[in-house]
């Protein structure tokens, strides 16, 4: 009898493992194919592209500020108000 039990135990764990190890090669095998992975890499082209153009912007902005602050210290005017405009 103890015998038994421990022969269905262990057939039973192997069972639960093998669908579970199973599952899991599935799902490996979903995220490496072409159309997935071409999805993947338009989406963080995508992600990367937003945050570069916002890094730019927070530079201009970042830098006209330094301007205006360095154009005040030294007293140097700038182009529009050298131009009449």
């Amino acid at each position: 009898m103890k015998r038994a039990f421990t022969l269905a135990l262990g057939l039973g764990a192997g069972v639960v493992g093998g669908i579970y190890i199973m599952r899991r090669l599935d799902d490996a095998q979903r995220a490496v194919q072409p159309s997935n992975l071409a999805g993947n890499a338009g989406r963080a082209a995508a992600g990367f592209t937003a945050r570069l153009r916002e890094a730019v912007a927070e530079g201009r902005l970042a830098a006209a500020e330094r301007e205006a602050e360095l154009r005040g210290q030294f007293d140097v005017p700038n182009l529009r108000s050298t131009l009449g405009a």
